[in-house]
């Protein structure tokens, strides 16, 4: 059974870093031809327009992370009836927080817009009729929210995939579409969106209910359960109001200190990292169903495993990913942007270190998920992430760069990852040795076997297309004959036969 768990792990994590990364060029490249069609101001009446409901998807992530939990664990527990009550409970929590949000959004936002948002008299027309499909796409993907964490759930990162690359297809068609069309484009770019949002989230409920016969909606209501949600959505909140919190004082502390030209800077850094965060994202979706069963159902075995298991394979795939960028930045920014600030590869190389530590330390963090046990070490990770906002004033104010203070930022997560480690020792009676032995130092041996000669040879072939593909092309080998044959064990590089690609290349 477990072999069978680890092998279905190794084909979804396959299949999600093929979607991410098919996800991500076509997003890219959606992006660029969006900003011709629009233009710079219907781009940016678009993103402020939207920026409205920011603060509500932050609350719609904390109970997806609820749903997610609450689910898998009954799945792990295999009592059919109470998944079908968690999943039940789950539709009927999001119905109603989405029809308090278009309420409430419907006043607030209104007023908002049309008399605090800086808008062309001409433009303010489209921009309310934008806002209303923002609005109805906004709502219908809370409504989807538990039709999404039922697939992940079942652990059918295939459809989840398909489902993903479809979405973003479309929405580069809609892109093309708008092209040619003699209407106003921003209020059909609109329209076509919401459409798209409307089919996928069809297409969610369908395939839901068409191949998950141990998760039917039946009418059923637990006041007792919307406080659990509730309880677990709070804390949940609790770190992620954190980060928002420091990022948006970042934001504001860099224009105080560094000008605009730093928040240019800063925004196309943010964009890079929204990106490595969607990857990290999506590689934990492959995993975390896992974790959260196993626990569930007291395979405390597995579940260690699956944890240091999914640690290193994380960071693989993270340096996989992010190591020809952050070796070649100058010459990618040239590429993607043409000009940017002089302060951007300064600001990008910092935040990708700080995400370096964000990749193998999410299994524990999905790890505290499965115990349900929150409250501490989401105020001890909270209270570590606020010191940031503090720290950075006063390295910015005593005249230091935005790197300097992006640094500090780096720094306090590793302090984070140090605190999260040693607490998960009294939480899940982690084996600290073990861990230290078979995850960090392996990493850390994989980290300066491939890092050092990766720039290096970006350094000595220049800002290129001969010294990018070169390096990138040597990062990739060393960083997957390092990590699989040193970082993983016989048992790991075995389960990696299963996935799409690799398995044809290990012997």
């Amino acid at each position: 059974m477990e072999n069978s768990n680890a092998k279905r792990l190794a084909r979804n994590t396959g299949l999600l870093f093929i979607r991410m990364l098919v996800v991500l060029v076509i997003t890219l490249y959606t992006s660029r031809v969006l900003l011709k069609v629009l233009g710079f101001e219907d781009m940016g009446i678009y993103n402020v327009v939207g920026s409205v409901v920011i603060f509500c998807a932050f609350l719609k992530k904390a109970l997806t992370s609820a749903t997610s939990r609450y689910l898998n664990y009954a799945l792990g527990k295999g009592d059919e009836d109470e998944i079908s009550k968690v999943y039940s409970m789950a539709i009927n929590c999001h119905i109603i927080l989405s029809v308090g949000l278009l309420f409430i959004l419907e006043i607030i936002g209104v007023w908002f817009i049309n008399t605090h948002l800086n808008i062309p008299p001409e433009r303010l027309h489209a921009a309310n009729i934008v806002f209303q499909f923002s609005l109805v796409s906004f709502c219908l993907s809370i409504v989807q929210t538990p039709f999404h964490s039922n697939i992940i759930a079942h652990e059918r990162m295939g459809i989840f995939a398909f489902l993903s690359v479809l979405e973003a297809v479309l929405k580069l068609a809609v892109v093309f579409a708008i092209a040619s069309i003699g209407y106003d484009k921003l209020i059909s770019y609109s329209l076509l969106l919401c459409l798209v949002s409307i089919l996928v989230f069809a297409l969610y409920v369908f395939f839901c209910s068409v191949n998950f016969k141990d998760s039917k909606y039946i009418r059923f209501w637990d006041t007792a359960m919307v406080g659990q949600f509730a309880s677990y959505s709070g804390w949940s909140m609790l770190v992620n109001g954190a980060d928002i919190t420091t990022q948006q004082c970042i934001s504001i502390f860099f224009n105080i200190f560094l000008g605009t030209v730093a928040n240019a800077a800063l925004g196309i850094a943010n964009q890079i990292s929204s990106g490595i965060g969607m990857f990290l994202m999506s590689f934990s979706e492959s995993y975390k169903p896992q974790i959260i069963k196993s626990y569930a159902s007291g395979s405390f075995e597995y579940f260690d495993r699956l944890i240091f298991s999914a640690s290193k394979i994380s960071f693989i795939l993270y340096l996989l990913i992010a190591l020809p960028i952050a070796a070649n930045l100058v010459f990618v920014l040239g590429i993607w942007l043409g000009d940017y600030p002089a302060s951007t590869p300064a600001f990008v190389l910092s935040i990708l270190v700080y995400f370096l530590f964000d990749s193998f330390q999410e299994p524990l963090w999905q790890a505290v998920h499965a115990t349900g046990k929150l409250r501490t070490h989401q105020i001890m990770i909270a209270s570590i992430k606020f010191l940031a906002i503090p720290a950075m004033y006063l390295v910015l104010k005593a005249g230091y760069s935005g790197a300097a203070a992006l640094a500090v930022w780096a720094g306090l997560n590793v302090v984070c990852a140090i605190a999260r480690t040693l607490y998960m020792k009294y939480l899940i009676n982690l084996d600290l040795k073990a861990y230290f032995s078979r995850v960090i130092l392996r990493i850390t041996v994989l980290f300066l076997a491939v890092v050092p000669v990766t720039f290096w040879i970006s350094r000595t072939l220049g800002s290129n297309w001969k010294g990018f593909l070169v390096s990138s092309a040597v990062s990739v080998a060393l960083v997957l004959a390092v990590g699989i044959f040193f970082v993983l064990d016989s048992n790991e590089r075995g389960l990696l036969k299963s996935v799409p690609i690799l398995g044809k290349l290990i012997k």
